[in-house]
């Protein structure tokens, strides 16, 4: 899998953070043919999950994007491509720990055991502990 963070916040392996270590937003897990995503990204950038999947297709030159006329639903137009679901995400960098809660209206509740377990063998993210629950 690879995690995409659309935030100024995201840390890259072996770079000191001097960032805030607690941030959130929404989140969209997508699926190509060869490749898997996790988009994160700051509701002040993406108030809607559309708007992370328009973002995304828009930085892959190589698959397309179609918008509803709301702009409130965008599905892509790529073969093999799909959107696996959204929600809500908290990372807290400094504990180790990203709570994933909710579900997208567009595009419906992610897998949340299936994210857990995939990204506990993810580069960079095998530390981070998965909470499938809103931060309390």
């Amino acid at each position: 899998m690879i995690v995409e963070d659309y935030s100024d916040h995201s840390v890259p392996a072996g770079v000191e953070h001097k960032a805030p270590t607690v941030y959130g937003g929404k989140f969209v897990h997508i699926t190509g043919p060869h490749e898997e995503f996790l988009v994160l990204s700051p509701v002040e950038l993406t108030e809607y999950h559309a708007h992370i999947v328009q973002r995304f297709s828009r930085r892959r030159r190589d698959i397309s994007s179609i918008s509803s006329p709301s702009g409130n639903d965008v599905r892509f137009g790529t073969p093999g491509w799909r959107i696996k679901g959204g929600g809500w995400f908290r990372l807290d960098h400094a504990a180790g720990v990203m709570h994933l809660w909710g579900a997208s209206k567009a595009y419906g509740k992610f897998d949340g055991a299936y994210l857990r377990k995939t990204l506990a063998t993810t580069d960079g993210w095998e530390h981070v502990t998965v909470r499938l629950a809103e931060p309390e």
